[in-house]
């Protein structure tokens, strides 16, 4: 693929199999025509190939599949298997689960695209983390919130929380919002249930 003063060359091993991803090797090589190169060629060639080439290195089968069973379908798993006899070391393990995976979600979609697409074997590391966090006989989660998170947590909770709850306090519910909740009356008192039950039979 020739670019201006510069040839690129993509070696490709044969196609895919099993999901597993394929390495490319890409040379960027001066033409015979000229003995200088272009920065807006090199730039061209690679903005090209990032667009036309994206897939992670990775040496399991379905990746993406992998990565998603790991962290979404076995922590699910392990929550419905338990959710008769949570404690509160489970509900803190998956509160702080949960909120890491959002987080990274996030973080990975917007600024390690690149890592994901080209770091080899980043999703192996990142099946190894959430593994961590999510396994009951580690349950890091919970390990990261009792030995590093819990103590900042505390501080920021004593400095920020009555400003917060005061700002909320303070909030005017909109017109039509505050009639309806004025006619809607709550039922006060079992006798008014009662009361209630037996006018509707």
């Amino acid at each position: 693929l020739a670019q201006g003063d510069l040839s690129l060359y993509v070696f490709a091993p044969p196609p895919q199999r099993l999901g597993v991803a394929r390495a490319h090797l890409v040379f960027l090589i001066p033409s015979k025509h000229t003995q200088t190169s272009s920065r807006a060629s090199v730039r061209q060639a690679l903005q090209s190939l990032l667009r036309s080439n994206k897939m992670p290195i990775s040496l399991l089968p379905f990746p993406q599949v992998v990565v998603a069973l790991m962290q979404i379908g076995f922590p699910l798993n392990q929550v419905y298997q338990a959710r008769h006899n949570l404690t509160n070391l489970d509900y803190v393990q998956w509160t702080v689960y949960w909120i890491i995976t959002a987080l990274w979600t996030v973080i990975e979609n917007t600024c390690l695209w690149l890592v994901v697409d080209w770091f080899p074997f980043f999703l192996e590391l990142k099946i190894c983390f959430f593994l961590w966090l999510a396994h009951p006989d580690y349950k890091g989660a919970a390990y990261l919130w009792f030995a590093h998170l819990q103590k900042p947590h505390k501080e920021l909770d004593a400095k920020h929380y009555d400003k917060i709850v005061g700002v909320m306090e303070s909030a005017k519910l909109p017109d039509a919002a505050a009639a309806k909740q004025e006619d809607s009356k709550p039922i006060g008192s079992k006798e008014e249930m009662d009361k209630i039950l037996k006018e509707e039979d």
